[in-house]
């Protein structure tokens, strides 16, 4: 794909794709220019029945294979996906990728996924609010081009994005403050979506910075940016 290559319809097809593939937890998300795509982990009990590696022509992963089978000439986001089992390993993987479009998606099962690789201290019920967090912050993020679009005209901008999850220094007084049986539900890490300009007009760029509200300056010299809150994720733009 062009490297500059507009990003507002990858938005809007990722975000259906996200729920529509079924809400699972997103390991990690980017997004270059209309390059979309995502890591998910698949939770034990959507697949019913546990198949394990290793796997062989006489005893493939028909656990994943009845999954993907169950969504073969489904539309997603008004696309037919693709579905891919890798099963070299001790758990099977599904690429999925939405036909016609660089969307597209690798779903691991929940033994592939620790904590140190999201920077929790554990997993948990707190990572089942996550895609709809992360999909209303892309919501709102493609409006907001789509704004600055049709505000300083041009080109459609460009923007690589990527969900990080960082350390949640106040997360223990956060902790404090609610009742104990919410506790397992308050993510003990911050999900940080990190925006940078691929290709964008100058007068683009300060429109869309002029329809961001509540924002605050944070970093030094050349990694100033400005960070806002889209409900219970920050983002991040180049400031």
């Amino acid at each position: 794909m062009n490297q500059a290559r507009p990003s507002i319809e990858a938005l809007i097809i990722g975000k259906a794709f996200m729920s529509q593939i079924g809400a699972l937890f997103p390991v990690s998300m980017t997004l270059r220019g209309d390059e979309f795509e995502a890591v998910f982990m698949m939770r034990a009990s959507q697949l019913g029945h546990r198949t394990t590696g290793p796997y062989t022509a006489d005893r493939p992963p028909t656990d994943a294979m009845n999954w993907a089978q169950l969504r073969l000439g489904i539309d997603m986001a008004g696309r037919l996906p693709s579905f891919r089992i890798d099963a070299s390993g001790l758990w099977p993987r599904i690429h999925v990728e939405l036909l016609g479009t660089a969307v597209r998606g690798l779903i691991v099962m929940s033994e592939e996924v620790t904590a140190e690789s999201v920077n929790a201290p554990y997993l948990g019920e707190w990572q089942e609010q996550i895609s709809s967090t992360v999909r209303i912050a892309l919501d709102s993020i493609t409006r907001w081009l789509m704004a600055c679009h049709h505000q300083a005209g041009g080109a459609e901008p460009s923007v690589d994005l990527d969900l990080v999850y960082r350390p949640d220094d106040d997360y223990e007084t956060g902790l404090a403050q609610v009742d104990q049986w919410l506790r397992d539900l308050i993510p003990p890490v911050r999900p940080v979506l990190e925006l940078r300009w691929r290709s964008v007009s100058p007068a683009q760029r300060k429109a869309f910075a002029k329809n961001l509200t509540g924002t605050r300056r944070i970093g030094t010299g050349s990694d100033r940016r400005l960070s806002l809150r889209i409900g219970d994720i920050e983002l991040e733009v180049p400031g």
